[in-house]
């Protein structure tokens, strides 16, 4: 019984200190941990495409491997939608979008290791 008590009253400690932490992680930081799927706290080509696909195929509403202005709703209107349709056709194709994030990962791949630290990621979005 002791033993218990010793380790709820631990568990009890331990979540006053991990409560705060997690409170003030940001939303890059959350991504981040989500994204990195083998927890080597670096994000791979196929870790961010992976999530990149994955959030494709949820916007994908009509299944048509094609994002529409529709489907994007209010992110339709933002600048990056119109970077990312290459044809200008008014949608993004999977094919694009896999494009267009590797072009991105390139750019914000600053020491050139095939791998995003979460230093590399705050300090890309901290420049737009």
């Amino acid at each position: 019984m002791k033993r218990f008590a010793i380790a709820a009253a631990a568990a009890v400690t331990m979540g006053a200190f991990v409560a705060p932490a997690m409170a003030e992680m940001t939303n890059l930081e959350i991504i981040f941990v989500k994204a990195d799927q083998n927890g080597d706290l670096l994000l791979s080509k196929g870790e961010i495409l992976g999530v990149a696909i994955e959030q494709f195929g949820i916007a994908d509403v009509d299944g048509d491997d094609m994002l529409e202005a529709e489907e994007a709703g209010d992110l339709a209107s933002d600048a990056e939608f119109s970077d990312n349709d290459l044809n200008k056709d008014g949608s993004i194709s999977i094919e694009e979008m896999i494009e267009e994030k590797l072009a991105d990962f390139a750019r914000i791949d600053e020491n050139s290791d095939g791998t995003l630290s979460l230093e590399e990621l705050q300090a890309a979005y901290s420049q737009q």
